[in-house]
């Protein structure tokens, strides 16, 4: 294909037509924005990438990465919003900085509240926070049943363009010449949870609209025999003194009768301590439900990962504070490394991140 159609301005603008990328009233727009400038549309070039400055000219077609952190946090994702032709709407677009001087980037996607951690320039580095860009990205794709996700059309992410297109799109622009080295899809949906926002009852709800059909059996699994499984674990294992009371104090004990029963991961793996085990992870886990605002979530088995899968507690936070830890191998690691401190800080994170998220809450306009 490449061969047949010349590199030229021209050449891509009635690519990007055929495609239906474009149509052809932009791309006359930005050939004659072009050629009222004195670039000549059929002139060849010799980068395939050089073709991509005609979308300077066209409106509504893509959106551009800066180098320089100068831009706009706020009006770039307005742009790239508007290259959705109205699949994803934002609103309440604001930079918020709480006392500390964390700086973070807060819109609304569709009325889901997304809240990013931004990083200011410095004396040192003023160039793009590109984690932070990325996430933004990925996060404005129209996602529910559309296919289109966005691509960086040149291999340098500085002053790059980036395109809304679909797997087939990007397949031929990667044959007329272009690296499409980057394509970012979270495959957002924008289902809502009809519950109060902010409260339990959201977050729960927010899970089981978004998980898999898989999660969704296996946190069922999970909870229902909760209640009785502790019952019959504090009857047949734990002395008749430990402090069944799910408070910090509870969990130093438990701490010290895990690491009394089991010297190294060698023995966790024995069948007859399997019982003992599952109900230390769900006291664990119950005890952190008892202790800040978090739930019991559940992210399947990977068999490439096998760890950050099964039960897995989770801070009643936006997806971007993002705190949660699994009960089974905070205990696991506690066999393994023979102190505490390691499992009393990943829970501790928990009610840390729950704290970060309400400053930023008391800190917006």
């Amino acid at each position: 294909m490449s061969d047949e159609i010349p590199r030229t301005f021209r050449g891509f603008a009635e690519t990007l037509v055929r495609l239906g990328i474009a149509t052809e009233e932009q791309t006359a727009v930005g050939l004659a924005a072009a050629a009222d400038i004195g670039i000549d549309p059929d002139e060849e070039v010799e980068d395939a990438e050089e073709q991509t400055d005609l979308l300077d000219f066209c409106e509504g077609l893509g959106f551009q990465t800066p180098e320089k952190m100068g831009v706009d946090l706020e009006e770039m994702v307005c742009e790239i919003a508007a290259c959705t032709g109205g699949s994803v709407v934002v609103d309440e677009v604001e930079r918020v900085t709480v006392e500390d001087g964390t700086e973070y980037l807060h819109f609304r996607r569709n009325g889901r509240s997304m809240w990013y951690e931004t990083k200011a320039p410095s004396d040192s580095s003023s160039y793009m926070d590109w984690n932070t860009a990325f996430d933004i990205i990925g996060d404005l794709v129209p996602g529910n049943d559309d296919p289109r996700t966005f691509y960086q059309l040149i291999e340098d992410s500085y002053d790059a363009w980036w395109l809304l297109l679909t797997p087939e799109q990007a397949e031929s622009l990667e044959e007329f010449g272009l690296p499409m080295p980057v394509d970012l899809g979270h495959r957002v949906r924008d289902a809502l949870p009809t519950a109060e926002p902010e409260t339990l009852a959201w977050y729960l709800e927010d899970d089981r609209l978004h998980a898999s059909e898989e999660a969704r059996r296996g946190l069922d699994e999970w909870l229902a025999p909760m209640d009785a499984a502790l019952a019959r674990w504090r009857t047949a294992h734990l002395p008749d003194d430990f402090p069944f009371d799910h408070s910090p104090d509870s969990l130093a004990v438990l701490e010290r009768l895990v690491l009394d029963r089991f010297d190294g991961p060698a023995a966790l793996e024995a069948a007859a301590e399997g019982a003992f085990f599952e109900g230390a992870v769900r006291y664990v886990g119950e005890t952190a439900l008892r202790l800040w605002p978090c739930r019991w979530t559940y992210q399947p088995v990977d068999e490439a990962s096998p760890f950050a899968s099964g039960p897995l507690i989770k801070a009643n936070v936006p997806v971007h504070f993002g705190a949660s830890f699994s009960p089974d191998e905070v205990l696991r690691t506690l066999v393994k490394s023979r102190t505490s401190q390691g499992m009393r800080d990943r829970m501790a994170s928990v009610g840390e991140t729950v704290e970060e998220y309400r400053k930023a809450l008391r800190a917006r306009p």
